[in-house]
C-alpha cells in the first residue's frame, strides 16, 4: 500500500484544489473567510497574516484570543503549521430563525405608555392584561412596580429601530447602537427603520410599552374577547373612542432600556459567524469598559437620530438576547459557545433561541450550545394558536384548529441533547402567535424560538432590577431551577421544553427564600463517541434484529414527540419506514374536525446542530418512507402526535436496516487538519463506473465532528469527482473513467482536536471499479 502525505491546506471547492496541484488557473485565487484561534495571543499571527497577499483582518477579537481574516487558499496551510495556531476553521454563516408565522394587523392608532404612565396602568389593569406574556408571571412583578427599570439590555440582530413615531412600542427605549455590518454591504444604522424587522420584534417583545387601538368589530378583539379576555381593555375606561378596544403590547420588561448592536443586513441574509463572535465580544468589552471606571457617555456627540444612534464605549450591560445561531462541529467548544461563559462570568444573562429547526432531536445550533447560555425553547399555548388561526383563516377556525387545551412545545422549537452529552434546552416561554411591532412600523402575530428567547431576557431583566446584588449566574439558575414542568401538557421531556415554562413568580421566591441556587454550568460526558453521551442522559439507539426493528407507540398526546435514533453505519444502504395500525383513541366524530387526528412524522439524517430534513409528513394510515445513503451517525425519526388532534394516537412502527457489504479496504490513514492524503490506484480499461467512498471516526456519530473531502483525480491530474460536503460518508463517482494510474486524494479540511488528543482522525476508503475492489500502488 502507498500512502504519500502531504500538506495540502484547505481547498475550498475544485477551483482552490486547482491551486494547491500546481494547475493552471484562470480566475482570481480564491480566498476564504476563516476563524482562527491563537495562543497565547494572536499578535504574531495578525503580523504574519497581513504579509500575505491578498489577504485580509476582518476582526480581532479583543476579549478571547482569535481573529476573522480572509485568506488566499494557498496560504492556509503555511498558517496551520504556526505553533501559536490553535484552530482554523471556516467562517459559517448565522442565520436569525425565520418567523415560522407571521400575520399582519392593522390598527387605528398607538399610544405610547410613558415611564410616568406605565407602574399606574400595570398596577390597576386585570392581572393577565399582557397578551405576551400571560402564564409568566410577570404582570404580578408589573404591578409590584418591577418593570425593568435601569436595566440594559443588548439585542444582538438586525437592529432595534429607534423613531417614536414610527415604532412607538418601544419609543424612549433604545438608547444607541451600532452597526458591525460594512457600509458597503449596508449603510443603514443599527436603529433604522428600513431594517429588517427582526431585531425590532425581538425589541418589542423585551420592552414594549404602547396601546394599540383596534375596532371593536376586527377580527382580532373578537378572537381575543372569546379566548382571552383581559387581554382586551375597554376604551371606557382609558379615553378613547367608543368603537375600538385596547390591546396593550407590553413586554416582559417595559421600562428596561436597548443597545442595539446590528450583524444582519436589511435585507434579512446570514450574516459571518466571525461578526457574532464580534458582536459577543463587543458587549463584552462595553461591560468590561464600565466595571474598570471608562464613563458611559456617547463618543459622538448631537447623536440620538434614527440614522445616527448613539455609539458608547462603556456599558451597564446586565443581559443580552440573542435570536439567532448556526450549525457547529464542536458544540460547547466553539469559539461562540465558550464566549457565552465570559459573558455570563462578566455579569451578564445570555438569551439564546433554541431555533426554528424542530421536532427532531439534535437540532441546538450555536451560540444555543453554549454552556453559558440561557438557551430558550418555544412554545405554543392555546390562546396563542387559537387568535392565529382566527386571524389566518376566520373567526371560529381557532378552536377547531387546535381542540387540546393544553401548552405544547412548539413543533418547530429545536430540540437537544447537545452531541457531548448535555440537554442544552434550559427552559421554556411562549413563541407562537406573539403580538409585535415590525422596524417599518407595522405590527404582526408571529411565531418563532425568535419571540420565546427575549421573553426571557425580559425575565432576566426584571429580577437584575429585583435582585440587584444577584450574580448574572444565580439569576440564570434561578429562572432554570424555578422553571415549571408541569405547564406543559403534552408529554414533552427535557429535551423538548429544558426544565420547564418560564415562571417568574417561583423565581422570585426562590430568590427571596435564601434557597441555594445552582450556578454551576452543565458539562456532559463529551467522550468521543456520541453513543455514550447519549446514554448518560437515557438515550439508546433502535436495537435491530437481523435488520428489522419494530416499535409500538402508544397514546401519543397532542404535541407528544417520540423520538427514534437509528445508529447509521458507514455500510447503511438505507432505512425503510412503516407506519401501521395507526389509531386515534376518540371517535371521528370527536377527533379535530378540520384534519381528523393524525401524526407528523420528521425523518432528518445524522447531521447535528442543524436540520438536514429527509420526511415532512402528516401520517393517517399505512405509509411507507425509504431514505437510501444516509449520513453516519444518528438518523432520528421524530413521531408526533400532530398539534391539531384532539386526542392521543397509537401507531406501530417497522424499521427495516439494508446494509451493503463494503468488502475489503483500498487504504487507510490518519490525516491532521490542513493535511492531505493521496492514495494511487490504477484503473482498468473498460470500466464503467469508478467509485470512491472515504468514512472517518468522528463523523457525525462523533464528538466533535470533524470534516474530510475526498477528491479523485485522473491520470492527467484534473480533479473529476469529489465528495467535499459536511456529510459523512464522502462519496465520488465517475462514469467510464480514462483507464490509467489514479489518485485519491483525502483531505482534512475540519480536523478537531478531540479529547484522544491525537489531533488527527483515523480513515478509511473504498475504491471500486464496477465493484470490483482497487488496490493501492
Amino acid at each position: 500500500m502507498s500512502v504519500i502525505r502531504r500538506p495540502w491546506g484547505l481547498s475550498l471547492g475544485l477551483a482552490a484544489l486547482l491551486v494547491a496541484l500546481a494547475i493552471p488557473v484562470r480566475a482570481a485565487e480564491p480566498v476564504e473567510d476563516f476563524v482562527i484561534q491563537c495562543r497565547p495571543t494572536c499578535d504574531s499571527v495578525a503580523a504574519a497574516i497581513r504579509q500575505i497577499n491578498g489577504a485580509r483582518i476582518n476582526y480581532i477579537f479583543r476579549n478571547v484570543p482569535g481573529l476573522a481574516a480572509s485568506i488566499p487558499v494557498s496560504a492556509a496551510a503555511s498558517l496551520q503549521k504556526r505553533t501559536d495556531i490553535v484552530d482554523v476553521s471556516k467562517d459559517l454563516a448565522v442565520s436569525s430563525p425565520l418567523p415560522q408565522v407571521q400575520q399582519p394587523l392593522t390598527a387605528d392608532q398607538a399610544r405610547v405608555l410613558s415611564p410616568n404612565e406605565l407602574p399606574g396602568f400595570t398596577g390597576t389593569v386585570p392581572a393577565n392584561y399582557n397578551y405576551n406574556n400571560g402564564l409568566t408571571g410577570a404582570a404580578s412583578l408589573h404591578a409590584q412596580g418591577t418593570l425593568g427599570t435601569g436595566v440594559l439590555v443588548a439585542v444582538i440582530d438586525s437592529g432595534t429601530a429607534n423613531n417614536p413615531a414610527v415604532v412607538p412600542a418601544i419609543a424612549g427605549s433604545v438608547i444607541g447602537g451600532e452597526s458591525l455590518v460594512s457600509p458597503a454591504e449596508d449603510p443603514l444604522s443599527a436603529t433604522s427603520t428600513q431594517n429588517d424587522p427582526h431585531g425590532t420584534w425581538v425589541g418589542t417583545m423585551i420592552a414594549g410599552h404602547a396601546n394599540f387601538l383596534f375596532q371593536s368589530t376586527s377580527t382580532l378583539v373578537r378572537s381575543l374577547q372569546q379566548h382571552s379576555p383581559s387581554s382586551v381593555l375597554s376604551c371606557a375606561t382609558l379615553g378613547c373612542p367608543a368603537n375600538l378596544s385596547v390591546i396593550p403590547m407590553i413586554g416582559t420588561a417595559p421600562a428596561a432600556k436597548l443597545y442595539a448592536i446590528k450583524i444582519l443586513p436589511a435585507n434579512g441574509s446570514s450574516t459571518p459567524s466571525s461578526r457574532t463572535l464580534a458582536a459577543m465580544d463587543r458587549v463584552l468589552t462595553l461591560r468590561r469598559n464600565f466595571d474598570n471606571g471608562v464613563p458611559s457617555v456617547p463618543l459622538n456627540a448631537g447623536c440620538g437620530a434614527e440614522e445616527n444612534p448613539c455609539v458608547y464605549d462603556s456599558l451597564p450591560i446586565k443581559v443580552v438576547n440573542m435570536s439567532l445561531g448556526g450549525g457547529t462541529l464542536n458544540a460547547g467548544n466553539d469559539l461562540k459557545d465558550k464566549l457565552t461563559v465570559d459573558l455570563l462570568n462578566a455579569g451578564i444573562v445570555v438569551t439564546v433561541a433554541a431555533g426554528n429547526d424542530g421536532p427532531g432531536a439534535l437540532t441546538i445550533g450555536s451560540p444555543g450550545s453554549g454552556r453559558g447560555a440561557l438557551d430558550v425553547a418555544a412554545a405554543s399555548t392555546p390562546v396563542h394558536e387559537r387568535v392565529l388561526r382566527d386571524l389566518q383563516f376566520g373567526l371560529g377556525i381557532g378552536v377547531l384548529w387546535r381542540p387540546f387545551n393544553g401548552i405544547e412545545t412548539a413543533t418547530f422549537s429545536s430540540r437537544g441533547p447537545t452531541p457531548d452529552g448535555r440537554i442544552s434546552i434550559n427552559l421554556t416561554a411562549n413563541g407562537d402567535g406573539c403580538f409585535v411591532q415590525s422596524a417599518d412600523g407595522s405590527i404582526s402575530l408571529a411565531s418563532g424560538t425568535s419571540f420565546s428567547s427575549p421573553t426571557v431576557a425580559g425575565a432576566a431583566a426584571l429580577l437584575r432590577e429585583k435582585f440587584p446584588t444577584a450574580s448574572a449566574a444565580k439569576i440564570r439558575g434561578a429562572l432554570i431551577q424555578s422553571a415549571n414542568p408541569n405547564l406543559l401538557a403534552d408529554g414533552s421531556g427535557a429535551i423538548d421544553r429544558g426544565n420547564g415554562f418560564l415562571d417568574l413568580a417561583a423565581a422570585v421566591n426562590l430568590l427571596s427564600s435564601g434557597a441555594p441556587v445552582r450556578t454551576n454550568l452543565d458539562f456532559g460526558l463529551s467522550s468521543p463517541f456520541m453513543d455514550l453521551n447519549l446514554l448518560l442522559l437515557g438515550i439508546t439507539p433502535v436495537r435491530f434484529t437481523n435488520d428489522v426493528a419494530t416499535r409500538h407507540l402508544t397514546n401519543l398526546k397532542p404535541g407528544q414527540v417520540a423520538q427514534l435514533y437509528l445508529k447509521a453505519e458507514e455500510d447503511t444502504e438505507s432505512f425503510q419506514i412503516s407506519f401501521s395500525n395507526v389509531t386515534p383513541t376518540l371517535p371521528a366524530a370527536q377527533q379535530n374536525q378540520l384534519f381528523g387526528d393524525d401524526l407528523f412524522v420528521t425523518l432528518l439524517d445524522s447531521y447535528t446542530s442543524f436540520k438536514v430534513p429527509v420526511v415532512e409528513q402528516f401520517v393517517a394510515g399505512n405509509t411507507t418512507f425509504t431514505f437510501t445513503q444516509p449520513t453516519s451517525g444518528y438518523v432520528r425519526l421524530a413521531v408526533q402526535g400532530d398539534t391539531t388532534n384532539a386526542g392521543t394516537i397509537s401507531a406501530d412502527v417497522t424499521i427495516t436496516r439494508v446494509r451493503n457489504n463494503l468488502g475489503a479496504l483500498t487504504a487507510t490513514g490518519k490525516v491532521r487538519q490542513g493535511e492531505a492524503d493521496l492514495v494511487k490506484f490504477d484503473v482498468p480499461a473498460g470500466t464503467a463506473k469508478l467509485t470512491g467512498l472515504l468514512e472517518w471516526i468522528y463523523n457525525w456519530g462523533g464528538y466533535p465532528t470533524n470534516d474530510l473531502d475526498l477528491y479523485l483525480i485522473d491520470p492527467n491530474g484534473n480533479v473529476v469527482a469529489f465528495g467535499a460536503t459536511l456529510g459523512s460518508p464522502e462519496r465520488a463517482e465517475v462514469n467510464n473513467p480514462v483507464p490509467g494510474r489514479w489518485t485519491a486524494r483525502v483531505e482534512g479540511f475540519a480536523v478537531q482536536d478531540t479529547l484522544l488528543g491525537t489531533g488527527a482522525d483515523f480513515w478509511r476508503l473504498w475504491v471500486k471499479a464496477d465493484g470490483q475492489r482497487l488496490r493501492p500502488r
